[in-house]
């Protein structure tokens, strides 16, 4: 029953990752939305981390092992180590795309000269932490040629004036890559497709672990005659928070990649399939790994130690998502805070600020987002009924 599960709930957010990658193909979603999402998504990230995975983590690890001072001890460090190393896989990652910016989702077909040679950056909080943590589009806006998914006579403007010559690896093409059947990308829509397939996958090992029964609900699950199941209030929450991080990040990804004049739409269609599928099988490789697990074990002591383990490492990831996301929404804010659209950066779209104002919510709109985000998990754990 558990595996049945896991495998819709995997199925589903293939099928939403898919419809929000490839969303910017067809749609142009307001930059209101996809903000307020991203918000929301921040909360229940946190909350999700905090008061429901690692809690249900470091409890399996603890139920799932005797309870003598040594092992007590052992515990702690084992505990310790993962929190720290899935918070450090996200930190690692972070640092090798780059440093400060991040793409607009919603790139507008008008810009003026002087921006030239920012294509895919606004002032606006539409280019909310949307990649987070991945911040794999710092790159871009330093490249030489344009490219905003409409604006190819920018590419053409660098390339009379023969600076497309002299540009790097990263502008291989002197010309949009719009061919259907030919793969091309330059080195950074490689690197960000990379660094977000293994975010994906560590999504995957939070679904697949929270599938798994942990002690508690096996032990009454024996005692009864039955099969065990897996925690279902663990295991929506934990699907809920990685749907709606993954949707607006899947639609900021293909806006990128759809940005690059050098990325041929081949490879982006293929990259936008492997990130979609990444976490499903990324889920069901780790609910078989540590199913295998309790198999030689013997018992259900094992797989329980291990997906306890499973669980914290992920919440690990989770904290460190939430915690950059809301530090960089912050210095966001900040940036916002004088009007006119000016940004932290200066990439205002003119005078005009229409789309300076168009894609910014309220202080008091994002603070009541990121709250409600932070108190759904826990709240809708209490409604469905506690795994234990």
């Amino acid at each position: 029953m558990g595996f049945a599960r896991l495998l819709a709930l995997a199925t589903g957010m293939a099928v939403a990752t898919l419809l929000a990658a490839f969303a910017p193909l067809v749609v142009h979603l307001s930059p209101t939305t996809l903000t307020s999402v991203s918000e929301l998504s921040v909360g229940i990230l946190v909350g999700a981390a905090l008061s429901i995975i690692l809690p249900e983590g470091v409890a399996a690890v603890f139920e799932n092992s005797s309870h003598d001072d040594g092992d007590h001890d052992d515990n702690a460090a084992w505990i310790g180590g993962a929190l720290l190393s899935g918070f450090l896989l996200m930190y690692l990652l972070d640092n090798l795309h780059g440093h400060d910016e991040y793409p607009d989702p919603n790139p507008q077909p008008h810009l003026h000269p002087r921006h030239h040679h920012r294509p895919n950056l606004s002032a606006t909080p539409s280019h909310q932490p949307l990649l987070e943590p991945l911040r794999t589009s710092d790159e871009y806006p330093r490249r030489d040629v344009g490219g905003n998914g409409h604006g190819s006579e920018h590419w053409r403007s660098d390339e009379e004036g023969g600076a497309a010559s002299t540009s790097t690896s990263r502008s291989r093409s002197p010309m949009p890559c719009n061919d259907a059947h030919l793969i091309t990308a330059d080195a950074s829509s490689v690197s960000t497709v990379v660094g977000m397939l293994t975010h994906s996958l560590a999504d995957g090992i939070s679904l697949g672990a929270s599938s798994l029964p942990l002690a508690a609900a096996a032990a009454t699950a024996a005692a009864a005659g039955d099969a065990p199941s897996s925690s279902s209030p663990l295991q929506l929450v934990i699907f809920v928070a990685i749907l709606l991080h993954k949707a607006p990040t899947a639609f900021a990804l293909s806006s990128l990649l759809l940005s690059s004049p050098a990325t041929s739409r081949a490879f982006t269609r293929r990259a936008l399939v492997l990130f979609s599928l990444a976490a499903p099988l990324g889920a069901v490789a780790t609910y078989a790994l540590l199913s295998l697990v309790g198999a030689h074990g013997g018992t259900g002591s094992a797989a329980g130690w291990w997906t306890g383990l499973a669980l914290v490492f992920s919440g690990g990831t989770f904290l460190f998502v939430a915690t950059h996301a809301v530090r960089e929404q912050e210095k966001r804010a900040e940036g916002h805070g004088g009007g006119g659209g000016g940004g932290g950066h200066g990439h205002a779209h003119g005078a005009d600020g229409g789309e300076g104002a168009e894609g910014r919510i309220g202080d008091k709109q994002r603070l009541a987002l990121v709250l409600t985000g932070m108190v759904a998990p826990a709240l809708l754990s209490r409604l469905v009924g506690h795994g234990h």
